[in-house]
């Protein structure tokens, strides 16, 4: 069996469903924005067609009022220190 490497594009999006189902209860009825310095989320829809995750995913996602931003690294500076390892 062959195991698939994970894409960033597939970690990004689970840290989206994971945090949409951890807020889900405030996150119904209102509109909200994601700024994320990994542009290929805005597009998410689009590539879900070509991957049985991100559909599954995409549509999960659909269930909320989202609309996803890019905001680059130096402007989104404190959630890329968080994800990443200390030295």
């Amino acid at each position: 069996m062959l195991m698939k490497e994970t894409t960033t594009v597939e970690k990004k999006a689970l840290a989206l469903i994971l945090a949409t189902k951890t807020f889900a209860v405030y996150l119904d009825a209102n509109p909200v924005v994601v700024f994320s310095d990994y542009s290929p989320l805005q597009l998410l829809h689009k590539m879900a067609n070509h991957n049985q995750k991100l559909l599954r995913w995409a549509q999960e996602l659909q269930r909320f009022n989202l609309e996803v931003r890019h905001r680059s690294c130096s402007r989104n500076c404190i959630p890329d220190i968080l994800s990443r390892p200390s030295k």
